[in-house]
């Protein structure tokens, strides 16, 4: 790591600039990048998903992350980076940094790893400074050495039994937008929006069934750049035209000199670079949201069917890894998170049509488990008595995406856990009951979960939830359950994440995640502005951990929901249930039926 970050500090020299920023995202703006594209992590250690480093010249080189990294940042490159931590008082974000740089400095970008609309604000926090961010053609932490050869995989065309909408039908729809946008071309380059739209699934991306790629969408003809536009299951396509990926680049120059040409994309959605390219001509660019986002956020009947299957294997498999710790736990047997979670991928492993994790299963325990995003199950920590284990997992199975958490407890607990997984529960329960009006954003619900919290002194410093896709990415918009989630309204078909927590340095963490599908309140009369009463329901079946929960603090319609998700939940997963003891496993973990004799 020092010597290519040494190697990079000299190539910033070279190439007269004061400073060099690397961002997390690649080509594509994923969130999870290819194992080729980790150009932060190779540089700096840091292998969260969100976050960017600004290398210098001169001087102790910066790492912005959010509060979901900040313990994680300094463990893995506090010895080589300033890490600033944002969202803590007195840390300016990334654009009060650059505007606080010393007049004339110039800072370079690779502007095809970073969108429009960050590259403006970056340059505009610069300019105020009189100075200026420059395109940097040709990733200078590549030039430091290669990262990983990638290994590729041919894409796969889905059945039409599990996305519901053959690729043909989402053409059409995508083309009767050019119209509406008096555009000419779409032009896509996120890889989830082209895998939808296509209905090919690939292995690019580790736990994201997603495949290089770019799309160039016109009234008669759909074009795909990808690895191996000769295989002949693409080739069977007839809707698309499939053509090498290193064609992309000389494609959109040859366009962007046609005079005629109006291509729509997503400022969001695509590079820099891309938007360099076109504007180096005469073509004319509309920014506008991709066409895509909202057909592929509300999911379809058939879709949905295929997502509570996910759910209903990859409830089995967390249960019976559960199973399987408490047996542990009565047997005092040492168990690492290491050892956790390898038995809970090889119980996943073993349900149908299941393809990988949705995502690394986070297994943190003690301590560890007040890193919101602790991604590397330690051999060494040993569940130990008295300590929380959280653990976030998810799998891609049969057409769905999972994601669920749940934080247990080896041994007993005491009364500060117990109250504190109360609390987060209770909030919860909060989201999970709440009915709202079609439209309603993500920060509206963010406050209504959070409010109990509040007024017991406690928070979280993540969003309450995020969209999933339907066999794609486990972090899919433009829904989202945040304070900062915008205008974007919840409509029925949305699936979102329930995940308030709590987390205290040293002591542990608490997180509860069930995914729910935002359904119609059929309950409510018509709202009097004639909007649809919305609700949530629930897909994610796995029990809650009684033992952490004290029961005097819950109010009877919160005790009442308990009950009856727990019974959702054995009459759903029992039947699926074969092994030895998991059975009497779940209906011990299910029996909410009465509070205990003391808190009657």
């Amino acid at each position: 790591m020092s010597s290519r970050l040494s190697q990079l500090q000299k190539l910033i020299q070279e190439s007269e600039l004061d400073g060099y920023l690397v961002p997390t995202t690649d080509e594509h703006l994923n969130e999870y990048v290819p194992l080729h594209h980790r150009r932060l992590e190779a540089l700096s250690g840091f292998n969260g998903s969100a976050g960017i480093a600004i290398v210098l010249r001169e001087g102790r080189s910066q790492l912005f992350v959010d509060s979901r990294y900040h313990i994680q940042a300094d463990a893995q490159s506090g010895d080589h980076f300033e890490i600033r931590k944002l969202g803590l008082t007195g840390v300016p974000d990334i654009m009060e940094w650059l505007a606080g740089q010393s007049i004339g400095s110039r800072f370079g970008a690779d502007p095809f790893t970073v969108s429009p609309r960050s590259w403006r604000s970056w340059s505009q926090a610069l300019l105020s400074c009189q100075s200026e961010l420059v395109p940097v053609l040709g990733n200078l932490v590549d030039q430091t050495g290669s990262i990983v050869t990638p290994e590729r995989v041919e894409p796969n065309l889905l059945p039409l039994s599990w996305t519901g909408r053959s690729t043909s039908e989402k053409l059409t729809e995508l083309r009767d937008q050019l119209d509406k946008h008096r555009a000419t071309h779409f032009l896509l380059t996120q890889l989830d929006e082209i895998a939808w739209l296509t209905n090919l699934r690939g292995k690019d991306v580790p736990c994201n069934p997603v495949f290089e790629s770019y799309a160039l969408i016109s009234k008669t003809e759909a074009i795909c750049f990808c690895h191996f536009p000769a295989s002949v299951e693409l080739q069977s396509l007839a809707d698309w035209t499939f053509h090498p990926y290193e064609d992309y680049a000389p494609t959109l120059k040859q366009l962007a000199g046609d005079d005629s040409a109006c291509v729509c994309l997503d400022p969001q959605g695509v590079t820099m670079g891309t938007l360099l390219l076109l504007q180096d001509q005469s073509a004319q660019v509309l920014e506008a949201e991709s066409p895509v986002i909202m057909p592929r956020a509300l999911k379809n009947e058939v879709e949905l069917q295929r997502i509570r299957y996910a759910h209903r294997q990859a409830a089995v498999g967390k249960i019976q890894s559960l199973a399987r710790l408490k047996q542990a736990e009565r047997n005092s047997e040492k168990v690492s998170e290491r050892q956790y979670a390898r038995w809970l991928r090889c119980y996943y492993e073993r349900r149908p049509d299941f393809a990988d994790l949705s995502f690394e299963t986070i297994a943190g325990a003690g301590a560890n488990a007040a890193i919101v995003h602790y991604s590397n199950p330690s051999t060494e920590k040993i569940l130990t008595d008295g300590e929380f284990l959280l653990v976030d997992s998810g799998i891609q199975c049969g057409g769905g995406t999972t994601d669920a958490t749940r934080t247990m407890i080896w041994g007993e607990p005491d009364a500060e856990q117990q109250r504190c997984y109360t609390r987060v529960l209770q909030a919860h329960i909060r989201l999970a009951c709440q009915v709202f009006p079609e439209g309603t954003n993500g920060a509206v619900l963010d406050g209504v979960t959070r409010s109990l919290l509040w007024n017991e002194g406690l928070d979280f410093g993540h969003g309450t939830g995020h969209g999933v896709g339907a066999f794609l990415g486990v972090h899919e918009g433009p829904q989202r359950i945040s304070a900062f989630a915008g205008d974007v309204g919840f409509q029925s078909g949305m699936i979102i994440s329930n995940e308030p927590g709590y987390y205290r340095t040293g002591w542990g963490g608490i997180r509860l995640e069930n995914l729910y599908v935002v359904q119609p309140a059929l309950q409510h009369p018509k709202h009097p502005d004639g909007k649809e009463w919305l609700c949530f329901d629930a897909l994610t079946l796995i029990p809650f951990e009684r033992k952490l929960v004290c029961e005097e603090l819950l109010t009877e319609d919160e005790w009442n929901w308990l009950q009856n998700y727990h019974r959702q939940v054995w009459e759903e997963i029992s039947p699926l249930l074969n092994e030895k003891g998991e059975k009497e496993h779940l209906c011990q973990a299910c029996d909410w039926s009465q509070r205990s004799r003391a808190n009657a």
